[in-house]
């Protein structure tokens, strides 16, 4: 089963127990996540219509129609109203309990989640650690110098966010894969967690650039921000250094090369 037939899947019958659909979500870790975000928002629709019934409702709604015939007009319109209210105020609070408020998402990272949808990374193309020379080649043609490479850099690759030039990597933690891209020529404000379609994000001023980490938890931010922190500290943004073979061609601007990755109808981050 690849991406596709597991998102059709996902979304017909999210709790599915097909051998093929299983073994699917245990290898690929976007296809994991977006069954993750399916099941928290099935647990958010049960918990908005689990409404407890206000006690004795049953003798409630017998006395009110007792009632409504002993009364005159005037008497019945005022209990179908009182009927009416109840009933609004408990779709007012299911749609509450539904739209729970999510911190912002930064501009910044919004481009590159967009990005990240679109740039579909296999599992096969994650498997093991890149050598940590890629990883410091694909920053050096961004203009960064590291100080050093964090362990766990299992996928990089040299992509495009909107205007910006980034490295975008794939780093698995105990926690999840974590979508970590750095914007090199685009610095942050301020650093920014924020949540998104039911992942979690973070957008950090690092370097002369910009660290956005997305992921389905959180768990592992701290420690991959550290790692970066430690090997940005001494790392320089150029000024549109020119690549070898493509002379007067700054890196920022480079024509997007062969990938190494595969786009799909339906996207994961």
């Amino acid at each position: 089963m690849n991406c596709l037939e597991f998102r059709r899947r996902l979304g017909s019958e999210p709790a599915s127990a097909l051998d093929a659909f299983v073994t699917h979500r245990q290898e690929c870790p976007h296809c994991a996540a977006a069954q993750s975000r399916a099941d928290e928002f099935e647990t958010r629709i049960r918990r908005a219509v689990e409404v407890p019934a206000p006690f004795n409702l049953a003798d409630r709604i017998l006395l009110a129609q007792t009632t409504e015939m002993r009364h005159d007009q005037r008497g019945r319109r005022r209990g179908v109203v009182v009927i009416a209210l109840a009933a609004a105020a408990s779709i007012v609070v299911a749609f509450i309990a539904l739209r729970q408020p999510e911190q912002a998402m930064p501009a910044l990272a919004g481009l590159v989640i967009e990005h990240l949808n679109e740039h579909v990374v296999s599992a096969t193309d994650m498997e093991s650690p890149v050598p940590k020379q890629a990883v410091m080649d694909a920053f050096a043609a961004r203009g960064v110098s590291l100080a050093s490479v964090p362990d766990g850099v299992n996928y990089v690759h040299k992509c495009p966010a909107g205007p910006y030039a980034t490295v975008h990597m794939v780093m698995p933690e105990s926690s999840g894969a974590v979508s970590v891209v750095y914007v090199a020529d685009k610095p942050t404000m301020q650093r920014v967690d924020f949540r998104h379609d039911g992942m979690r994000g973070r957008e950090v001023p690092l370097g002369k650039g910009s660290l956005i980490m997305f992921a389905a938890a959180a768990g592992d931010f701290d420690a991959i921000e550290s790692g970066w922190r430690a090997a940005l500290e001494q790392g320089v943004a150029g000024n549109d250094p020119v690549l070898p073979g493509l002379s007067g061609l700054p890196a920022s601007r480079e024509p997007f090369s062969g990938p190494v990755f595969r786009r799909a109808l339906v996207a994961a981050p």
